[in-house]
């Protein structure tokens, strides 16, 4: 079966629309403003460039429709860059200018050169500028803490693909010239319309599973190397291991361990209602304020998806007690700084060995039950766990 331009250049063209709008409108469902937006943007440079090399073909546009589509296609691998240094929590600004320089760049180039050379010209230009910006976003997603992810290195063998494709395709160009049988062969149009559908598909999965990836309840654990989240916070395996050493310390010597969980409501509403950033600045901010607040001698961990635990020695449970409050009271005062100006549900709940015994799990039970109480409670935010969670652990 023998493949014309037209019909290649139409189903990439449908391929990018379908893909984009999918894309986009999961970004706007989930009211992404970070590497998912950006992300997105990049697409739509791709259905821009389709779009405008049809109205060309049409006879529409002429040089302009050529280099609105070749500044177009340029964007489109430049915000795949820097939705990738968004993702990496990493500054975009110069990058956002050298985007915008070479874009414009690639435009002037088209613009100048076709009317002299035909549609080929300012090509070469554009092909550079691509490869730059492959190349770039393939090393963005190889460092870490995105090259950590099993995703993102998909991801990164993406973008180094298409910046060998066309590093390959501008050497066929320079050496061959547009109109040599090996370019025509190997690096013609209808080549780079398949490479096109092949590398937008597997894109659009990976960074629609990376940006699921990346999210409030996900984001820490995976920016971690050593058992400790970016934040300073444990990672819930450490924070246990820490807390099983502790009472068996504490267990020698009768002394008393308190286990603090601080529980928060309404981040998931949060999150639906107002978007993920909203959510993932509370959720961060809370983070902060926990540590920040909490004894200085404590460990502070992961406990699930929306608390966190604090162990440490008390003297007293009045001595617990006052912990307790102060992380409370630290959390609802940044909390209500926060510029989203939304404030989640609190609850602090306290387990003590002295009520429950030296066991860590009826201790984290203990003040989890506690917590959840406390955070639908109108009379007190922070409340003691006692025998009854240890009597229904053990039925």
């Amino acid at each position: 079966m023998m493949l014309d331009l037209f019909s290649v250049t139409v189903m990439t063209a449908i391929v990018a629309f379908v893909a984009t709008a999918i894309f986009v409108i999961e970004t706007l469902r989930r009211r992404d403003a970070g590497a998912g937006r950006l992300w997105a943007v990049a697409y739509l440079c791709g259905t821009v460039t389709t779009f405008a090399y049809i109205s060309w073909a049409a006879g529409i546009g002429e040089e302009v429709a050529i280099a609105i589509g070749n500044a177009a296609f340029a964007m489109t691998p430049a915000f795949m860059w820097l939705g990738n240094r968004r993702f990496n929590d990493r500054p975009i600004v110069w990058q956002s200018v050298v985007a915008g320089v070479l874009a414009v760049t690639t435009f002037l180039a088209a613009v100048i050169r076709v009317p002299i050379e035909g549609e080929w010209g300012g090509w070469a230009v554009m092909a550079a500028h691509i490869v730059f910006f492959f190349l770039a976003g393939g090393w963005e997603a190889m460092r870490r803490p995105m090259g950590r992810m099993g995703n993102a290195r998909l991801l990164t063998g993406v973008l180094f693909a298409a910046a060998v494709y066309y590093a390959a395709r501008l050497g066929a160009f320079v050496i061959d010239g547009p109109e040599g049988t090996f370019f025509r062969t190997w690096f013609g149009s209808i080549s780079a319309n398949i490479a096109t559908i092949v590398l937008t598909m597997v894109a659009v999965v990976v960074t629609s599973i990376l940006r699921a990836s990346k999210s409030v309840t996900q984001r820490y654990e995976w920016i971690s190397e050593n058992g400790v989240a970016a934040d300073g916070i444990l990672l819930r395996r450490t924070y246990r291991d820490a807390l099983a050493a502790m009472a068996e310390r504490a267990g020698w010597r009768r002394e008393l361990v308190s286990v603090i969980i601080v529980h928060v409501d309404g981040l998931d509403e949060m999150a639906a209602a107002f978007g993920s950033d909203a959510a993932d600045e509370l959720a961060a901010q809370w983070r902060r304020s926990v540590r920040r607040h909490a004894p200085a001698s404590a460990f502070v961990g992961e406990d699930g998806d929306s608390t966190l635990a604090v162990c440490g020695v008390a003297s007293t449970a009045a001595d617990a007690r006052r912990q307790g409050a102060a992380i409370y009271r630290g959390c609802i005062d940044d909390l209500a700084g926060n510029p989203t100006g939304l404030l989640p549900v609190v609850g602090i709940g306290i387990g003590l060995t002295e009520t429950v015994g030296y066991d860590t799990d009826l201790l984290m039970e203990s003040a989890r039950g506690a917590a959840v109480r406390a955070s639908r409670s109108l009379e007190a935010s922070v409340l003691f766990g006692g025998l009854d969670e240890a009597r229904s652990h053990l039925t």
